[in-house]
């Protein structure tokens, strides 16, 4: 049992890991929840075919899906969501077989078109109701958000699940019964409903493209205007500092109120700069003067301190040289500050020797400054001021080189500006908020201190890391959208393909299907009249045995007491008694006998027994005998016909001589007695069908001027049934005909006249087939 289902084992192992694969790749954005819709689909209809087979096989296969997902397309694929995408995909395998059960086990999902419209609505929009249920789940564990609505994820994955389903599952279902339909119909519907899912493949994908170019094209443009706008800032800050150190290197003394007035100037700009500082160069020898003149200047106790290596200030220990932050704007809040020797800062936050080195503007690892009682990331941006010399001034015009002349100017000092990014960052980002997120670290160092922002999320959403230069250090600016991509409002144009792409490929699927249930409902209702023919023919020939049975049983019956009295009769008459009692008798047995006769004529004609001849004869010599016998008959006494015979009708004619006699000797009969006159005109026409082909026509009509009308009633009611039954000789007429291929009519000329017309196939003798007959005759003659 095994081996016989162990093809069926591989063969759904790898049409679920094709589709799976195969749905990730083609539906953009690629993600997680992709597969689930298309591989509950093919999982149904596999389940319908196959049995439990495939439900082992996807079982088995799913954690080899989980790692491929894992490993090639870097999804995190982990249990819990993983369950839940099984749990869809055989949930809606087993309704689905439930659902149709009864149209797959009896073979009528496409017998008709109203079963095949209920089969394709249970299959498609109703049991893919699970898997697109379930991929709400699915979407909120994936892109780890509960916010926002993920109903074009529900659309989206409910869409796949319906297309694949109403596209797959009728050709498995086909495959596998192919008595349903011929192999050519089979054939043409497979190929049509391929080229219909690769067009409205093509068409989503096309659609997908465009969406998704449109929204690269956002972020894109969103990551270049965060770019330039914080390299703006930086720019700003670093231009401010510049404006600065260029005044102080053009004057020879700035004091504190040219420092502050020119400071306001620059902090109107509404930077990022929370405080401005100078830092002059203060020798050993001149730190108490400089103490003493500051302490009067400033109004307040002025000492020169320094940073201890626990991060406490104390008064400055002897050295060389120092350089305390001697103006503050604004002063207020920075008190603390003033003093404080520049030249005490941790290496690792800011090197004051490096600043010397630069011709450009430093900037310092990130620190923690408190402002309004909070502790923000901060940075210190710090630029060198230098004096030239007269020498220096001298040796610059003549081109000598900048090193040397640098290393010869005398420092004055340093600008210092406290910069926090926190404000401008949190603008930004209010600015960006329908659009993306970021992220800024600094990375100078192994140890990354966050500037702004917390980590990302990037699943199903763009991001970009972007790598910038801010005067030494060093920033990475992660970049992603601020929803993933289930979750982002769609256009309108996004939505009419999704809905118009899905309801016409749905609606396309059902008229090709339906064109084919059509054929099999008009075979099945060709069956059922073919079946109800049958059983009619069978019940007439049955009504038709059992009358010939009954009317030979009756001739049989009747034949006896007629040879008795014919016999009887004839004893008569030897016996010299012929008395016109006697006569009678004999007129009354043979009217008897020709009547049972025609019975049995007409019986025979009816089931068949007799087949009417295509014998070659002389067709005007026939008439001519014919109209003999009539005139020469008693039965014919006081009354007259005349025929009349076109010139249209042939001499030598194929057909049954002797049944034409009988139909022509019928037809007179009953001409007199329905159209109640003794004087007849029988009228011979000839109408060619094609080649020898023709139809001969026997019309009577009465001789006397004043034409005898039919009675209306009469007229009005007559058919065949009824002429037999008000006339036995008419009954043998229309017998007659019809053997012949023709019918008898009864009709009324516009002037109210009757008509009595009879018609027959004939076949126009050949030239040959004359000649043989003429020389018959000729023969006979001799």
């Amino acid at each position: 049992m095994m081996q016989f289902h162990l093809p069926r084992f591989f063969i759904s192992a790898i049409l679920y890991l094709a589709t799976c694969f195969g749905a990730v790749w083609l539906i953009n954005p690629q993600s997680l929840v992709n597969f689930v819709g298309p591989s509950a689909a093919l999982v149904s209809g596999l389940l319908l075919i196959w049995g439990i087979t495939p439900l082992i096989a996807v079982l088995l296969v799913t954690p080899i899906l989980a790692f491929g997902l894992n490993y090639y397309l870097h999804f995190d694929a982990n249990i819990a969501v993983m369950s839940i995408a099984l749990l869809a995909i055989i949930l809606q395998g087993f309704w689905t077989k439930q659902l149709v059960f009864r149209f797959v086990h009896y073979k009528k999902w496409l017998i008709s078109r109203k079963h095949l419209f209920f089969f394709l609505l249970r299959i498609g929009p109703i049991a893919s109701l699970v898997s697109a249920s379930a991929v709400l789940v699915i979407s909120m564990l994936d892109n780890q958000v509960m916010q926002g609505t993920f109903f074009y994820t529900f659309i989206n994955t409910w869409s796949a699940s319906m297309l694949v389903a109403v596209f797959f599952i009728p050709l498995l279902l086909l495959a596998k019964n192919a008595e349903q339909l011929k192999l050519t119909k089979r054939l043409f519907v497979s190929f049509t409903s391929v080229l219909g899912c690769l067009a409205i493949l093509l068409l989503l994908k096309t659609s997908q493209y465009e969406q998704q170019s449109y929204r690269e094209a956002l972020f894109k443009q969103s990551k270049v205007d965060i770019e330039r706008l914080i390299l703006a800032e930086v720019t700003g800050v670093v231009n401010q500092i510049n404006s600065l150190s260029a005044f102080f290197k053009a004057s020879d003394y700035v004091s504190l109120s040219e420092f502050n007035l020119f400071s306001e100037s620059i902090f109107n700009q509404n930077s990022s700069v929370r405080a401005l500082e100078w830092a002059p160069i203060v020798a050993l020898n001149q730190r108490e003067k400089f103490e003493q003149k500051s302490s009067v200047m400033l109004q307040q106790d002025f000492q020169i301190r320094e940073r201890l290596a626990n991060g406490k200030v104390a008064l400055a220990q002897p050295r060389s040289q120092y350089a305390p932050l001697y103006y503050i704007y604004p002063q207020q809040g920075n008190q603390a500050a003033l003093g404080l020797d520049v030249y005490s800062n941790p290496l690792h936050v800011l090197s004051m020797q490096k600043v010397i080195d630069s011709e450009q503007v430093i900037a310092s690892a990130p620190i923690s400054l408190v402002q309004d009682e909070q502790a923000r990331p901060g940075m210190l941006f710090s630029n060198a001021i230098f004096s030239l010399s007269e020498d220096n001034k001298a040796a610059k015009l003549t081109g000598q080189n900048k090193l040397s002349i640098i290393k010869a100017d005398k420092l004055l000092g340093f600008v210092v500006a406290v910069v926090q990014f926190d404000d401008f960052f949190h603008q930004l980002a209010r600015k960006r908020e329908q659009e993306v997120s970021f992220f800024i670290q600094d990375v100078s160092s192994h140890q990354t201190f966050t500037l702004f922002g917390q980590t990302l999320p990037t699943a199903n959403r763009y991001t970009e890391i972007i790598n910038m230069e801010v005067f030494s250090r060093h920033w990475q600016i992660n970049i992603a959208e601020k929803q993933p991509w289930f979750s982002q409002a769609k256009s309108w144009q996004a939505w009419a393909v999704l809905i118009a792409g899905t309801f016409g490929a749905l609606l396309f699927q059902m008229l090709v299907l339906m064109m084919a249930a059509y054929s099999s409902e008009l075979g099945q209702q060709v069956d059922i009249k073919t079946r109800a023919l049958i059983l009619a023919k069978e019940s007439s020939d049955k009504k038709s045995l059992a009358k010939s049975n009954f009317l030979q049983t009756l001739n049989q019956e009747l034949r006896l007491p007629l040879l008795a009295m014919k016999a009887c009769v004839e004893q008569l008459k030897k016996k010299g008694i012929n008395n016109k009692q006697v006569t009678g008798i004999s007129h009354a047995g043979s009217n008897v006998a020709l009547l049972l006769d025609t019975m049995m004529d007409l019986s025979d004609i009816e089931s068949g027994k007799i087949i009417a001849k295509a014998d070659c004869f002389d067709f005007y010599g026939f008439l001519q005998r014919t109209e003999s016998v009539f005139k020469a008959s008693n039965a014919y006494e006081g009354k007259s016909i005349f025929f009349l015979i076109d010139d249209s009708v042939p001499h030598y004619i194929n057909s049954d001589e002797l049944y034409i006699q009988k139909l022509l000797h019928a037809i007179v009969d009953s001409a007199h007695k329905l159209l109640k006159s003794d004087d007849l005109r029988l009228s011979i026409k000839l109408h060619k069908h094609k080649l020898a082909d023709a139809s001969l026509f026997f019309t009577i009509t009465s001789q006397n001027a004043a034409m005898v009308n039919v009675s209306e009633q009469v007229f009005a009611q007559q058919n065949h049934d009824e002429l037999s039954a008000n006339s036995t000789t008419m009954a043998m007429a229309v017998k007659y005909s019809h053997l012949l291929g023709g019918d008898t009519t009864l009709a009324a000329l516009s002037s109210g006249a009757g008509v009595l017309s009879a018609s027959i196939r004939v076949i126009i003798s050949s030239i040959e087939q004359q000649e043989a007959q003429q020389g018959l005759t000729f023969d006979i003659i001799d």
